[in-house]
């Protein structure tokens, strides 16, 4: 039951960022590390379970802005966090120039290039990126993207919406990257599934609960009766 409810957490995670662009949702896997029989003859098992972000491509969305972009096939765009606590990874490319020009995402994170942060000169009208994540303003290059992979994608940590962490290991650049303008990945949460698991799982956590009550009704007859004697 502790095992439903925590499957219930996660689903209920993903519905939620089901519109939240580039986020890539939550699944579980579950180990049995040891099978036994107990004294009195009962199954008992020893597992592990482990949550890890899929991180299948969403759907591109067309919005038609400069600034957003869409990364086709495997990378992560690297931004900066503000508070010092290293760079983060994500998909979602909904960038935007601040009041000094300088590429930010939604959240105020810095976006960052192969050589570091990326600065929009503030007349420019022009922005072009290309596939390989250069960015032109007016025709002069301004910076290109850092887009870069994970040998075992697996092991990054969520730490809020669409970004990660990668704790102990080494971003990889990618030389071949491909990025899309004016689109943005959208989330690849597919919400009638999760809505089927929810269900799915709801009942079954009901029916070890019944169980639950079945077995405590009978121990407690079972007492009754043995006072009697």
């Amino acid at each position: 039951m502790t095992s439903m409810i925590r499957e219930q957490e996660r689903i209920a995670n993903n519905l939620a960022n089901a519109n939240t662009i580039g986020f890539k949702h939550d699944r579980t896997f579950t180990t049995a590390l040891e099978e036994y029989l107990d004294v009195e003859g009962g199954p008992q098992s020893v597992r592990t379970t482990e949550q890890i972000a899929s991180l299948e491509q969403g759907a591109f969305e067309s919005t038609g802005n400069p600034f957003d972009v869409a990364i086709e096939k495997d990378g992560f765009f690297v931004l900066s966090d503000a508070t010092g606590g290293g760079d983060r990874y994500t998909r979602a490319g909904r960038f935007s120039p601040d009041a000094e020009g300088m590429l930010r995402d939604h959240h105020g994170h810095v976006v960052q290039g192969e050589h570091g942060p990326i600065h929009i000169p503030r007349d420019a009208e022009e922005i072009d990126i290309q596939a390989d994540g250069t960015i032109h303003a007016e025709g002069r290059q301004v910076g290109r993207l850092r887009i870069v992979r994970f040998d075992d994608p697996g092991a990054l940590e969520r730490l809020d919406g669409a970004a990660f962490a990668a704790p102990g290991m080494q971003p990889i650049g990618v030389d071949d990257a491909s990025v899309k303008q004016g689109f943005l990945e959208t989330s690849n949460v597919n919400p009638l599934s999760e809505m089927s698991e929810m269900i799915t799982h709801f009942r079954f956590f009901e029916s070890q609960q019944k169980m639950l009550q079945t077995h405590d009704q009978i121990l407690s007859h079972i007492a009754r009766e043995l006072g009697k004697f």
